[in-house]
Parts: structure tokens; C-alpha cells; sequence
């Protein structure tokens, strides 16, 4: 397996993870652009932002959040995960 040095086209995909739990818009949305898929991270973090919006409008606070932070770090850690392999499986000429 070549290192990232040998191969600049890969993505680290132990900080893809780390950005990705990161329950942060930036962060997540960093690790969107670095497998090149800006556009539809957006996409995603405006629907979660409007499903956690939603949660927490309907049920009270310490519930609320609780309940929205599977939501806030889950669907954007299976996209980044997804992607972050098939982008480096794509830069190493596997598919």
C-alpha cells in the first residue's frame, strides 16, 4: 500500500473520520470538499440542519439534542466514510 507522499491523490481516511465527528458544519463540510464532493456535502448538511430543526422544535430541549445528535454525526460519517473509500480506491485505479 503506498503512502499518501507516494500518492497525493489519497485522502487520510483516519482524519476524514476525525473531521467527520466533529458535530460541526465546517468541519464535516471540509471533509466533503477533500474527496471532492462539495456540493452534495451541502446538500446533505442542509437536510440534516432541517431534520435536526425539526427534532428539536417538536421535542424539548435535553431531549431534543440528545436525540439529534445521531442525526448531526451519523448520516454525514456514512457519506464521508463512503466516499473517502471510493475516492481513494478511484485515485489508487481500482474501479
Amino acid at each position: 500500500m503506498s503512502s499518501n507522499k507516494d500518492n497525493p491523490e489519497r485522502v487520510s481516511f483516519k482524519s476524514q473520520m476525525i473531521l467527520a465527528l466533529i458535530p460541526s458544519f465546517i468541519s464535516q463540510i471540509i471533509a466533503f470538499y477533500r474527496i471532492r464532493k462539495l456540493v452534495y456535502g451541502i446538500i446533505i448538511e442542509v437536510v440534516v440542519f432541517f431534520i435536526d430543526l425539526i427534532i428539536q422544535t417538536t421535542i424539548s430541549w435535553p431531549v431534543g439534542m440528545v436525540m439529534t445528535l445521531p442525526v448531526t454525526i451519523g448520516i454525514p460519517i456514512y457519506y464521508i466514510r463512503k466516499w473517502t473509500v471510493e475516492f481513494n480506491n478511484v485515485s489508487r485505479g481500482l474501479f
